[in-house]
C-alpha cells in the first residue's frame, strides 16, 4: 500500500483561496446560462470539482483536454427534472483515436419547459394558446496529447435559444488543458469555457457566461482495492463572484463509489437589508456561504452521491444529490456505456 502526501493539494488551495475571497458579483449580466449546468451526476456528487479528473465521457463538458484519457468509445446520458416543469437533457459520445494520440466527441444539450398558457393584459387568465421556452446546444470536441503527460482539447458549440416565436442563435468555444505532473498522483487542469461573440435576442445583445477554471487533484490514499481522491477547483465567472469547489471520491475495486463535495463562494450570506444598509461591503449574491443569514452552518452547496461501474457489461450508473438553497434538493442520474472493444 502507498500513502500520498497532500502537500501539493494544500499548496493548490493556498493559491486559489485569495481569488475566491475577492470576487464581485455581476449577476444577471449574461444570457444562455444553461451552458453552466453540469451534466454529470458523478461530477455533481463531488461539487463539480472534476476538471482535473476528466476520465469519462463527461469530459466533453468539464474538460475536453482530458478526452484522451479514454481508452474506449463511451456514451453518456443525463436527465434532470427541475422545479416549475423545467427539464434538462445531455447526451454525448467519445471516440478515442489512439493511433493519433487523440480523441473526438460530440454532445447535445437541451433545457426546455412544458407548455405554458399565454396570457395578455386583455386576457389575464389565458388566451387559449400555449407556448414553450427552450435552450439547445450542439458541440463537437477534439483532444490531442502533446506529450505523455500533457494534453489540450477544444470544443466548438452552436447555441440556440427559443421563447415562443422568437429565436436567438450564436456560438461559443471551450479550451481545456490536462497535465499529469508525474509527481505522486498530482494532476493540474485549466479550462476557459463559453467564450464567443455576444448573442442577440430580438434587438437586445447580451454576452455569454464565460468561466475560467483552475484545479488540482490527487489520491489521498491508494491501496490494492481502494482509492480516495480529492479535487480542488477555483472558478472565476464573468457574471458572479468566484467560487471554490472541493470534492472527494472513494472507490472500492473501481466498482462502487461514494462521493462528497461542497461549493463555497463566501463566508456569510448577507441579507438584502444588509445590502441596503451598506452596499459597499454587503453581498447578497453569495449562494454557497459557510454561514447563512441566521448565523447557522449553511448546507447550500453541499453535495453527495454514489455510483456503480459494472465493467462486465460496460454500464456505469451514477447518482447525485445537491442542495440549491431556495430551489431545494435536486436529484441527478447519469447513465454511461463503455464499449468493450
Amino acid at each position: 500500500m502507498r500513502r500520498y502526501s497532500p502537500l501539493a493539494f494544500v499548496i493548490a488551495a493556498a493559491l486559489l483561496l485569495p481569488g475566491v475571497a475577492s470576487g464581485q458579483a455581476k449577476v444577471g449580466t449574461t444570457g444562455v446560462n444553461f451552458l453552466k449546468i453540469g451534466p454529470s451526476a458523478r461530477a455533481m456528487g463531488m461539487a463539480e470539482a472534476f476538471l482535473p479528473i476528466a476520465d469519462d465521457a463527461s469530459a466533453l463538458y468539464y474538460n475536453p483536454g482530458g478526452l484522451v484519457n479514454l481508452e474506449r468509445r463511451e456514451l453518456i446520458f443525463t436527465h434532470v427534472v427541475y422545479p416549475a416543469g423545467i427539464n434538462f437533457d445531455f447526451i454525448g459520445g467519445v471516440q478515442p483515436l489512439p493511433q493519433m494520440g487523440a480523441a473526438v466527441g460530440a454532445a447535445v444539450t437541451a433545457l426546455y419547459t412544458d407548455a405554458m398558457n399565454e396570457t395578455t393584459p386583455e386576457h389575464p387568465f389565458g388566451t387559449g394558446r400555449t407556448f414553450t421556452a427552450s435552450d439547445f446546444a450542439a458541440a463537437v470536441s477534439f483532444s490531442q496529447r502533446l506529450t505523455d503527460k500533457f494534453s489540450v482539447g477544444v470544443t466548438g458549440r452552436y447555441i440556440q435559444e427559443n421563447l415562443a416565436d422568437e429565436v436567438a442563435q450564436g456560438w461559443s468555444a471551450d479550451v481545456g488543458t490536462y497535465y499529469d505532473t508525474g509527481w505522486r498522483s498530482l494532476k493540474i487542469a485549466m479550462l476557459v469555457s463559453n467564450f464567443g461573440p455576444d448573442m442577440k435576442f430580438v434587438s437586445t445583445p447580451f454576452p455569454l457566461p464565460i468561466i475560467f477554471r483552475f484545479a488540482a487533484s490527487a489520491d489521498l490514499y491508494r491501496g490494492d482495492d481502494t482509492r480516495l481522491t480529492a479535487a480542488l477547483e477555483g472558478i472565476h465567472p464573468n457574471d458572479n463572484v468566484e467560487e471554490l469547489h472541493l470534492g472527494f471520491e472513494y472507490a472500492w475495486r473501481d466498482f462502487a463509489m461514494l462521493r462528497l463535495g461542497r461549493k463555497l463562494n463566501g463566508w456569510k450570506r448577507d441579507t438584502y437589508q444588509d445590502f441596503v444598509d451598506d452596499p459597499e461591503t454587503a453581498n447578497p449574491y453569495v449562494e454557497y456561504p459557510v454561514i447563512d443569514e441566521e448565523g447557522a452552518l449553511s448546507l447550500d452547496g453541499f453535495t453527495f452521491g454514489g455510483g456503480l461501474n459494472i465493467k462486465r457489461i460496460g454500464l456505469k450508473v451514477d447518482y447525485a444529490y445537491a442542495n440549491f438553497g431556495f430551489f431545494g434538493a435536486i436529484h441527478r442520474f447519469t447513465l454511461g456505456y463503455r464499449f468493450r472493444r
